[in-house]
């Protein structure tokens, strides 16, 4: 046991994972020896939330409250510079290896309620590696409470061209939808426009953006022409933050697939009703060469 809980490794032909308990985290992604995404030691506390899954809300609720069915919460400020409840109530929690193979893991977490959140949750998050396609994952949550639960989900890894400067690479980002939460407005943003394969160069890019209407799953790229490297994510997740890794001295870029908009707590933006008995599911997958 270390700070990040109990690590499991992943291996199928040239791919190798770490899969941390705390947060049910992506430690590490590697192909070929080289870094898919920004990885940290499993014996350490990871900066900006690396790899941790964000349940039972992605991004955040401003101010840290909302109504719900005519009822007042106030979730703890975790997140002090923005006021903020930032990435749900799991991300920090260990949860528990209820399956593993060489290739595989599921860990499970049981979210009792709280007096911010005073719904009751059973999650589970399954990783399989294959030395194909890659790292391929699905968050599924189950209301096992009686009564409706607001909910979203999300998780936070950073693709990285083996930890290259971002501004050296590229970015395909099939959208230029970007949603401004706090105004709750479309942006029209001709920097942010990624859709074309281009260099990210010195921009900063911290927002969030809506998928592309009418695909079923589409996929990010990040790049970088001098190496050959490049680390993609594929998702059908409605709902993406991109951030350009400040945090992190921009080595890598994080590509956060999510069920809804940051604040979708107070907007209702995508917020899931999630019934007693029901459940949902958000899946992607990580790759590159």
């Amino acid at each position: 046991m270390h700070k990040s809980g109990v690590t499991v490794v992943l291996a199928a032909g040239d791919y190798r994972a770490e899969i941390v308990s705390v947060g049910a985290g992506i430690a590490s992604l590697t192909y070929r020896g080289r870094h898919l995404v920004i990885p940290h030691p499993p014996e350490e506390m990871p900066l900006a939330h690396l790899g941790k899954v964000l349940l039972p809300w992605p991004n955040r609720i401003t101010d840290g409250r909302y109504q719900y069915a005519g009822k007042t919460y106030l979730p703890a400020i975790n997140d002090r510079a923005g006021n903020t409840a930032i990435h749900g109530l799991l991300a920090w929690q260990n949860w528990q290896i209820v399956e593993q193979t060489p290739s595989h893991v599921t860990l499970s977490a049981f979210l009792a309620p709280t007096y911010g959140y005073p719904f009751m949750l059973s999650a589970e998050v399954s990783y399989w590696l294959d030395e194909s396609a890659g790292l391929s994952a699905r968050i599924l949550s189950r209301n096992i409470g009686d009564v409706t639960a607001p909910y979203g989900a999300g998780i936070h890894p950073y693709l990285t061209c083996n930890l290259q400067p971002v501004d050296e690479c590229e970015l395909v980002l099939p959208t230029s939808a970007v949603f401004d939460a706090l105004s709750r407005t479309w942006l029209s943003v001709d920097e942010l426009d990624f859709q074309q394969r281009r260099q990210i160069g010195a921009t900063v890019i911290d927002h969030t953006f809506k998928a592309p209407e009418g695909l079923s799953a589409y996929q990010v790229e990040l790049s970088h022409p001098q190496t050959r490297q490049s680390a993609w994510l594929r998702t059908s997740a409605p709902w993406l933050q991109i951030y350009s890794g400040e945090k992190l001295d921009r080595k890598g870029l994080a590509v956060e697939p999510m069920s809804c908009p940051p604040d979708a707590f107070n907007s209702g933006i995508d917020l899931v009703h999630l019934s007693p008995g029901a459940s949902h599911q958000l899946r992607f997958e990580i790759g590159g060469k």
